[in-house]
């Protein structure tokens, strides 16, 4: 079903809680039967055709259901009806809850009302997908008014109000984790969404950041959406998990700016910058965010970036490259201003890099460089292993902190082969990489292009790649250019000077040239032996771990339940810690009390989800100094 406007949580709750409990228990299989009725847009809302006799009328307000009296049905059994209550499971959730009246003062300033010289940016950039760089979009920029940052008068514990909400959040995740997947319907998940919005109208963004991914990740997985990925939901989970655990207890004053996150981050004026466009990704986030990112670079190679996003889906993302940049009035468009450069005066811009959007800023278009020209082409001369340090740093920077495209390498490389949507490469000290995917959509060119990509064996290419921290030697290929010389390459038309974004050029065959300028592609049903199919590289004892992790996250506690010890095969491995924390989990999930008369009885199922979180911890650490340790020598 399309069409539905954006849902609050609160209305999708007061829903649910309507309902029956015999109803309740109905509530997925009516979901299913309401993705065929019809959607008939009309002024201020939208109406769904049940059946002849059946018709439920959603009523918007700015374009969102914002009250539970907006959702109406024409049935005998309205408003506590499946059929109401179907059609707003559908809906997608509108995540801007309004600021609690108890929420710290820095997350209740009015836009319109803040200090000049800053600039608003509701959310957090936690709630971007990782095929982006969460490092510090705000989602949505482009506001021309002003806020206060996050940070400003934090006390020195939660308070209570807020550490019932990260107890509601803990208690919710709790739930999750125990019926995994396959048993996460719309009644836990709306009670996750509430659970979200409580916690984001008292100041827990960063909480409320991973609670809104979960809430996505379950409803992909249900729906079984292809770019639903069980990795991430397990990563978002585990850090819904921790921070809310940290909240509801003694969180330490140092630590508490971190475990909040950012509703409002601080824009501070910046001298004249000259800027130079280095390449613009096409963002699209679980939050339900879509929109786009565009890298700059200055004369001192510092990066910097400017970001358009907003409630969206891929088709968001695929378009918002030709929309205006929201700098100034240089009129230039995100794609446009890749391979241009830019003159910014009266600017402000964030700690992390992010250029604000203020009436006062003015920008003009100036002329931009290739690659291979100064000053971007130092960006390709840093030691890879300075850039892998760097990268692997930042990912372990909180979000609100993290400089922008911190994450980023850029590599000089050749291809040695391709196979599926990855690619095999090396650069001139031996190491030999992967390059994948940033985005699974198939309406983003990510795919086609690096396929082709794999075809231009021994091609040498400069490469923009965003690090991925949980594989060995692998990257996220976000834009390539040639390198000057003979030799195998790309040719690429002169207006795109000298680059491609993967997100939005499209390559073709006739871009692949070999040694004497003919184009040369492989047939596509016989790979080079360089690009043949190769193991994904890890520790196997680390990659079994995290299948332990995984699994529970799919089939919740009963299936660990049932799972097979491999204690052993993780001991043998000198991995002894994490042979006891997965004995302790299997423990756990095991553990059934029983009342005086010896009948069973249900526990909450707080000591398995903390002895989950402990092992996902673990695993997660000791998977990413593997993967750093696999850089460097």
């Amino acid at each position: 079903m399309t069409g539905l406007p954006p849902v609050t949580a609160p209305v999708l709750a007061e829903a649910l809680d309507a309902l029956p409990a015999r109803l309740r228990r109905k509530v997925d299989d009516a979901v299913v039967r309401a993705g065929g009725w019809p959607v008939t847009g009309m002024d201020g809302g939208v109406t769904v055709q049940v059946d002849e006799a059946t018709t439920v009328t959603l009523v918007t307000v700015d374009g969102v259901v914002r009250h539970a009296a907006d959702a109406r049905c024409s049935c005998l059994l309205a408003p506590n009806c499946l059929h109401r209550m179907a059609v707003l499971a559908l809906a997608p959730v509108d995540d801007a809850a309004p600021v609690h009246d108890a929420a710290p003062v820095h997350d209740a300033t009015p836009v319109d009302d803040a200090a000049p010289g800053e600039e608003a940016a509701p959310g957090d950039g936690a709630a971007l997908p990782r095929a982006v760089d969460p490092a510090a979009v705000d989602p949505p920029t482009g506001s021309t008014g002003a806020g206060v940052p996050a940070g400003a008068g934090s006390p020195p514990a939660p308070t209570g109000r807020q550490r019932a909400a990260a107890d509601g959040l803990w208690q919710v995740g709790v739930a999750v984790l125990a019926a995994g997947t396959v048993g996460c319907g719309v009644v836990l998940r709306t009670a996750l969404l509430r659970a979200v919005h409580e916690a984001r109208a008292n100041g827990l963004h960063r909480a409320a950041a991973s609670g809104t991914r979960v809430a996505a990740g379950l409803r992909a997985a249900r729906e079984g959406e292809p770019q639903h990925l069980l990795a991430d939901l397990t990563d978002d989970l585990r850090e819904l998990l921790a921070v809310s655990h940290r909240l509801r207890g003694d969180a330490p004053a140092g630590e508490l700016g971190a475990l909040l996150g950012t509703a409002r981050r601080a824009y501070d004026p910046q001298a004249g910058l000259r800027l130079y466009g280095l390449c613009t990704v096409p963002v699209v986030a679980d939050s339900g965010y879509a929109g786009v990112v565009t890298y700059l670079a200055d004369r001192d190679c510092r990066l910097w970036m400017v970001a358009d996003l907003a409630p969206g889906d891929v088709g968001r993302a695929a378009g918002a490259g030709d929309a205006t940049v929201a700098v100034g009035e240089s009129g230039l468009s995100h794609r446009q201003l890749t391979r241009a450069g830019l003159v910014v005066s009266g600017g402000t811009a964030s700690e992390s890099g992010q250029l604000g959007a203020g009436r006062a800023v003015r920008a003009a278009r100036a002329a931009g460089v290739g690659w291979a020209d100064e000053p971007l082409a130092g960006l390709w001369t840093q030691p890879l292993p300075d850039q892998v340090r760097r990268a692997f740093g930042a990912v372990a920077v909180p979000l609100p902190e993290r400089p922008a495209g911190a994450d980023l390498l850029f590599l000089t490389v050749r291809v040695l082969g391709g196979h599926g949507h990855t690619v095999l490469v090396d650069t001139a000290d031996g190491a030999v990489l992967t390059l994948t995917v940033a985005d699974e959509h198939a309406a983003l060119p990510h795919r086609a292009n690096l396929r082709l990509l794999g075809q231009a064996v021994g091609a040498r290419l400069r490469l923009v790649g965003r690090l991925d921290p949980t594989r060995r030697a692998t990257v996220q290929a976000l834009a390539v250019g040639p390198v000057d010389g003979d030799g195998p390459g790309l040719a690429l038309p002169e207006s795109w000077v000298g680059h491609a974004d993967l997100g939005y050029d499209r390559l073709h065959t006739s871009q692949l040239r070999t040694a004497d300028g003919a184009a040369a592609v492989p047939p596509p049903d016989r790979l080079p032996d360089a690009a043949a199919p190769r193991p994904r590289l890890g520790d196997p004892a680390l990659g079994l771990l995290r299948r332990q992790v995984e699994r529970v996250v799919s089939g919740g506690r009963a299936i660990q339940a049932l799972a097979d010890p491999t204690e052993r095969r993780l001991r043998s491995a000198r991995l002894d810690l994490g042979a006891h924390l997965l004995a302790a989990m299997g423990s756990a999930a095991r553990s059934r009390p029983r009342d005086a008369f010896g009948r069973l009885t249900d526990d909450d199922g707080q000591a398995f989800a903390e002895s989950w979180l402990a092992l996902a911890v673990y695993e997660e650490a000791a998977s990413r100094a593997s993967a750093e340790a696999s850089w460097l020598p």
